[in-house]
């Protein structure tokens, strides 16, 4: 074949479709890192709530490959962190520039060869960079509890072609909030959890960092508003206290209150108070941390 002559619609098909291919296998290493930039900065699995890891797997993948990476610098090994920063650079070179500066090629079979071949090397170095980045991350997964086979049930479910639950669609929590009230709720097994309202309507709970997301969409008419927190609203509160540790922190409420949260002397479990000026601090609560 002479390779100067004008290609055939067959190889234009397989360059566009080796395109598709390296697109893909880059978009298979954003998924990972999205998923190791939440679950990387987790407590321990006894400590964190689902509606919180939904929370940062929203934010992760609202984010786009470059930002991930970048906020990755302090988590990932060097090595690591230099070839993602080079996927990076491709990734982007691929969904923004490539056709417009590899155009001139098409014209022969020649310049097709050359872009397959490149379109090879960018698919390689994303399938590199995906298998190493879930083999570094394994061990975490697994302190997390996520076994191979949950891995390959879902799998399996989506081959089969099984729909995942979107991830909900909320706000995050504002630098400031106005809390309105707060709300306690008997659910069928006992427990009685907090809901937390802000001005503006969104319902919040407990969460190791704050107030974080919850599955409640909207207050009910069996819903109380706790008395022991009622007389110290509507507060301006820091919903994520700078420097909080895993389920320990304080929202300063009005009149000089503080509301506590303190881990449990059980796994899974947390304890919350209201403390007052000079009132002695009122009872404590124990309750459940998983939501």
């Amino acid at each position: 074949m002479d390779r100067n002559e004008e290609p055939s619609e067959e190889l234009i098909r397989e360059l566009y479709a080796r395109f598709g291919l390296a697109y893909y296998l880059s978009e298979c290493l954003h998924r990972e890192l999205c998923y190791i930039l939440p679950m990387s900065r987790l407590p321990r699995k006894d400590l964190v709530t689902r509606p919180r890891v939904e929370e940062r797997l929203a934010y992760a993948f609202s984010r786009t490959l470059g930002e991930v990476a970048r906020q990755l610098e302090d988590i990932l090994p060097d090595d690591l962190l230099a070839e993602i920063r080079r996927a990076v650079e491709q990734r982007n070179f691929l969904a923004h520039r490539f056709w417009f500066e590899r155009a001139h090629l098409m014209s022969t079979v020649d310049g097709i060869s050359t872009m397959i071949e490149e379109l090879d090397d960018y698919s390689g170095l994303f399938e590199r960079l995906d298998e190493r980045a879930t083999a570094w991350y394994d061990p975490k997964q697994r302190a997390l509890g996520i076994s191979d086979g949950m891995i390959e049930k879902c799998l399996k479910e989506t081959i089969a072609g099984k729909p995942w639950d979107p991830l909900p669609s909320k706000r995050l929590p504002k630098r400031r909030e106005r809390l309105v009230r707060v709300w306690e709720l008997v659910l069928p097994d006992g427990s009685k959890p907090l809901v937390f309202e802000t001005d503006d309507g969104a319902l919040w709970q407990l969460c190791d960092a704050g107030l974080g997301w919850t599955h409640f969409e909207e207050v009910r008419p069996d819903w109380k508003e706790h008395p022991a927190v009622k007389p110290f609203l509507p507060a301006e509160i820091v919903p994520r206290p700078e420097g909080a540790k895993p389920w320990e922190y304080d929202f300063r409420l009005n009149k000089g209150a503080v509301l506590w949260v303190k881990p449990g002397s059980r796994e899974n479990t947390f304890r919350w108070g209201v403390r007052t000026k000079p009132r002695p601090a009122q009872p404590h609560h124990t309750a459940p941390n998983k939501s």
